[in-house]
């Protein structure tokens, strides 16, 4: 048996198609569990002589996703019965439950219902988490416009309980220190700002070994933060996953080229051939010495690549993508210049390359 319970409405760019991302079904989720704890509540309010609810009280409350209408997107929640009366003492917990938290969601800051308990905002660290700044969350409310769920109204709901709320974080950095007891790392993003302790999921042990405290390494973290009312990160409480680049600079410098056309050099100038440039970048990106620093990378006119150092003598390598030729040039003061021509056309000619260049260029950090 069931019944329709409520049908709220997801208003946004993603919900256009009539469709309900997967990211955003976790909020209907989390929504039936504030309900469940919401009635639960209000139930222990109006029989304070009892210290829990009834058995049974939540076993046969099931919320199903029956269908999503048009009109962005309208899922339509049912309430599944086992043994559970339409209209028993339980289901009348769940009713006002429901229309309890539209009310919430609905009133101005700092005139929330007196009913709704200050312990269960949390639960709004969850629910709409998924939303996006130009997203919202509509819930159906008895009387009067819907109430309107955005991740401002979240964070204001979550704030007016606590001093801190969760919301989705991406940071990309370098991770400067790995402590091994505590499973966590430090990670510095490159958009400025200090340290931030990050959660170290068993699947990262290995990498961490790889990447701590090598600066070419970067890493991308994507996962669920805590923010002040100031949206300042405070930490990193949850980890989704873990990306990690090996020399991201060159992978930048790659990624440059690539967007080159025809024309790039003041109307005149070759664009360097794509899938020559990706087969330099695969036997670069994650192979180039420790030992050595990392070139500047520019195309040259013929749409060739020139690799330069800023070190003693001035080294540098004009390389032709046709024929992945290489000459090597370096000044070297009386004793002569110091010239080597390379054909890179396999592994073995890469690594004597390499290991040229660390007895020519010099020594980096690692």
């Amino acid at each position: 048996m069931k019944a329709p319970f409520v049908q709220p409405r997801f208003e946004g760019a993603r919900f256009t198609e009539h469709t309900l991302p997967l990211d955003v079904a976790r909020d209907l989720a989390a929504y039936e569990v504030l309900l469940v704890e919401l009635a639960k509540h209000l139930y222990l309010h109006d029989h304070p002589e009892r210290q829990r609810v009834p058995k049974g009280f939540t076993a046969d409350f099931h919320l199903h996703l029956d269908r999503i209408d048009d009109g962005s997107a309208r899922p339509l929640l049912t309430l599944v019965f086992a043994g559970l009366l339409i209209g028993g003492t339980a289901n009348v917990y769940f009713e006002r439950s429901r229309d309890l938290i539209a009310e919430c969601v609905a009133a101005p800051d700092g005139q929330l219902p007196n009913e709704f308990p200050r312990e269960l905002l949390g639960h709004f660290n969850h629910l709409g988490r998924s939303l996006r700044p130009d997203e919202k969350m509509e819930i159906p409310r008895l009387d009067g416009a819907p109430a309107v769920l955005t991740p401002e109204r979240r964070k204001n709901l979550v704030l007016a309980a606590d001093t801190v709320y969760e919301r989705p974080v991406e940071l990309t950095g370098n991770v400067v220190e790995v402590n091994w007891e505590k499973s966590t790392f430090q990670i510095r993003p490159t958009d400025g700002g200090g340290l931030i302790i990050v959660p170290m999921p068993d699947a990262f042990l290995a990498h961490a070994r790889i990447c701590g405290g090598r600066e070419r390494y970067q890493v991308t973290v994507s996962g669920v933060g805590t923010y002040d009312s100031w949206d300042r990160l405070q930490k990193v409480i949850e980890v989704n996953a873990i990306d990690m680049q090996p020399d991201f600079q060159l992978a930048n410098t790659f990624d440059e080229l690539r967007l080159l056309q025809d024309g790039w050099y003041s109307g005149r100038g070759v664009a360097p051939d794509k899938q020559r440039l990706d087969e330099v970048a695969g036997k670069m990106i994650g192979h180039f010495p420790d030992k050595v620093p990392l070139p500047a990378i520019v195309p040259t006119p013929e749409g060739n690549l020139l690799f330069e150092w800023d070190t003693t003598g001035d080294p540098s390598v004009d390389l032709k993508l046709a024929d992945l030729r290489a000459q090597f040039h370096a000044f070297h003061g009386e004793s002569g210049d110091i010239e080597r021509e390379f054909v890179l056309s396999g592994a073995e000619e890469w690594t004597a390359f390499f290991t040229f260049l660390i007895q020519h260029v010099g020594t980096s950090a690692a």
